[in-house]
């Protein structure tokens, strides 16, 4: 009878038990409308299913904190591992803010584990809600993608101003088409040229009207700073 008990315990609290279930929502693309914060940041700490997000920009919705805490796994919840997050990692996220969370969202007796506060941030697994970014790179699969893939190696890594101009608007999805396509060694050294010469400017993104809406078919059709008629770029 005990052995019976003890099988019946541990399928209930099996992770089989508690896998989520959701519709898969597809690509960064198709998800990120619904979302109510769309920011890029740096993960602070982590503890437990939560971790910080020191805000760098926000992309769409309204937050007024430096750090917000998001809140991953817990339980059957269709939410990332955040052990995915390190410490010092950089993100794009599609968010959703707690608003009135359930009554038993946190649990005394595990004092790291809650499904999050009231106005703190979740993230869901059902889509790519997240994409990573190293070097002011942007990786991921934002229009495109296999079912259940977030990332896909071969695709190049978009850099971040012509994601910011893309999410903005200012571009269309065929920009992104063609800045994912497998590049040259000539012109990834091209694209790190124009990071670095964003990342010395940081100049706001030109206006709709400044741009050729020609479909861009190469990154080059994005205004550069005034002083990159003096840098050492090749093609």
């Amino acid at each position: 009878m005990l052995k019976t008990l003890s099988l019946i315990a541990g399928l209930i609290i099996s992770p089989v038990a508690l896998t989520c279930e959701c519709l898969w929502e597809g690509p960064f693309k198709s998800v990120y409308a619904n979302a109510d914060l769309i920011v890029y940041g740096e993960v602070g700490a982590t503890q437990g299913n939560g971790f910080d997000l020191i805000v760098d920009t926000i992309f769409q919705g309204s937050e007024h904190r430096e750090q917000i805490r998001i809140w991953g796994k817990k339980d059957d919840l269709c939410r990332p591992e955040v052990d995915e997050f390190t410490p010092g990692s950089q993100w794009v996220m599609a968010l959703k803010r707690i608003d009135n969370p359930p009554a038993d969202a946190f649990n005394p007796f595990k004092a790291n584990i809650s499904f999050g506060r009231q106005d703190d941030f979740s993230l869901s697994s059902c889509g790519v809600y997240w994409l990573p970014v190293k070097q002011q790179r942007v990786s991921g699969n934002i229009l495109d993608g296999s079912r259940w893939q977030y990332i896909d190696t071969k695709k190049t890594p978009v850099i971040m101003p012509v994601f910011e101009a893309w999410i903005k608007n200012i571009l269309p999805d065929d920009a992104i088409a063609e800045a994912v396509k497998p590049q040259t060694r000539a012109r990834q050294l091209l694209n790190e040229t124009k990071i670095h010469l964003w990342e010395q400017q940081r100049n706001p993104l030109p206006d709709a009207e400044d741009l050729d809406f020609r479909p861009p078919t190469r990154l080059e059709d994005i205004t550069l700073p005034a002083n990159s008629d003096n840098s050492n770029e090749t093609e």
